[in-house]
């Protein structure tokens, strides 16, 4: 889908809600979706897939059934509204330390990773992460209770709030 596509998408959801984006500045962008900060202090991401769209709605609609706002003290964005037909969600916005973005989680059951794959996934992880890296692990431990399966670790996704402190 065309990064048009994905702005065009996301600021009818925005008319349909009444509120304005940010177009300028985007919160965030990669080949999965686009994320733009609205006039209600929200963010408005929209999906380039709806398989991906899905999986993270689905996720935030569990954790908010569940009333979960934070893991490990790590503040989750609260699902402010979705449409379907424009592949949108709209989420709270969050300050560090924080845990976003679920659209590579896997819902219910854990995927069938080789040993090598998990292997290459622990060394990114304590690649990005270095002595954080258990923290880490312990947060994606957390979501299990709730069936959400987390392999998107990387700095962008978790922030702890302290990485500029010397």
């Amino acid at each position: 889908m065309p990064k048009s596509l994905l702005q065009a998408n996301a600021l009818e959801y925005a008319r349909l809600c009444g509120i304005s984006l940010n177009l300028k500045t985007p919160l965030g962008h990669g080949n999965d979706g686009s994320v733009w900060k609205s006039s209600r202090q929200s963010a408005v991401k929209a999906f380039e897939r709806q398989f991906n769209y899905l999986k993270e709605l689905h996720c935030y609609q569990r954790l908010y059934e569940n009333r979960v706002r934070l893991i490990q003290g790590h503040a989750i964005p609260q699902l402010m509204g979705s449409n379907d037909d424009l592949m949108v969600v709209e989420m709270q916005l969050v300050a560090p330390p924080f845990l976003l973005d679920f659209r590579k989680a896997y819902l219910d059951s854990a995927p069938e990773f080789s040993e090598e794959q998990m292997n290459d996934w622990e060394e990114q992880g304590q690649e990005l992460f270095e002595g954080r890296w258990p923290d880490v692990r312990t947060i994606i431990w957390a979501l299990k209770r709730y069936e959400i399966y987390y392999y998107d670790a990387k700095p962008g996704n978790i922030a702890f709030g302290d990485e500029d402190i010397l």
